[in-house]
């Protein structure tokens, strides 16, 4: 069973699917029995979860690309109101979703209405705040795994819709997830990429000289800074961004 498509030209490894295991790792060590992956795509996370004995609803707004034998997808559309009863889930994992869709903050709402409060919420999301995309920013105009937000059709030589169309970093998806109920418990990476290098640490000397002010002035400040400053945020290739459901 292949789940994962990764087109010729790509080099390395398939960094999603590493993504993936990480978080069906962390589900698992929690012990939560009934959650929800959307979008699920083709099924190899819902594969990880039901093989470690969890109680899995796998969801996508294209269903017909779930390839799991014997197991059904619901189509859901993380730009609207989500087919589930509210509290139905123990977690959700949403990986690789935020950045294709409209509105965030109705994401974060919705998983709110169908967690249990103590529920986790799994988010992954290409990191365009590490010291790479920032740079790739400056000297570009755009974060790493956006490029020019064009993409024009070989047949007809006209543009045509994209992707990866909301490039969220990791404080816009901080506040997000504050604001509409959630406590972010931790931030983790799929891969350190370039840590050692001289260049990238002259840098992170740099930044930690930046903000020092502000963070003495709020503990919760203090926090955002540090997780700002972390190897995850500034080396790390995607985000995994872990938040439990406080109200």
């Amino acid at each position: 069973m292949q789940f994962d498509r990764v087109h010729p030209s790509h080099q390395g490894p398939n960094t999603v699917a590493m993504m993936r295991v990480q978080v069906a790792k962390m589900i698992l060590e929690t012990g939560y029995r009934r959650v929800l992956d959307l979008p699920c795509g083709s099924g190899a996370l819902t594969q990880l979860l039901v093989d470690g004995g969890v109680e899995v609803v796998s969801a996508d707004l294209h269903p017909a690309g779930f390839v799991i034998p014997g197991r059904s997808c619901v189509c859901a559309d993380l730009n609207a109101k989500l087919p589930f009863s509210d509290g139905e889930f123990d977690a959700m994992a949403c990986i690789e979703g935020v950045e294709h869709i409209e509105n965030p903050h109705l994401l974060v709402r919705e998983a709110n209405r169908i967690l249990r409060k103590g529920g986790g919420f799994y988010i992954s999301t290409p990191n365009v705040l590490s010291l790479r995309s920032r740079l790739s920013y400056l000297l570009r105009g755009y974060p790493d795994q956006f490029h020019y937000m064009v993409e024009v059709d070989s047949g007809t030589g006209e543009e045509q819709p994209i992707s990866h169309i909301n490039p969220i970093g990791f404080l816009e998806l901080r506040y997000v997830l504050s604001r509409w109920g959630f406590r972010v418990d931790a931030v983790r990476t799929n891969r350190i990429l370039k840590r050692r290098s001289m260049f990238q640490q002259m840098l992170r000397l740099l930044l930690r000289t930046r903000g020092q002010r502000a963070a003495a002035t709020h503990p919760l400040i203090a926090k955002v800074r540090g997780q700002l400053l972390s190897d995850e945020v500034l080396f790390g290739e995607g985000l995994i961004v872990v938040a439990c459901k406080i109200s």
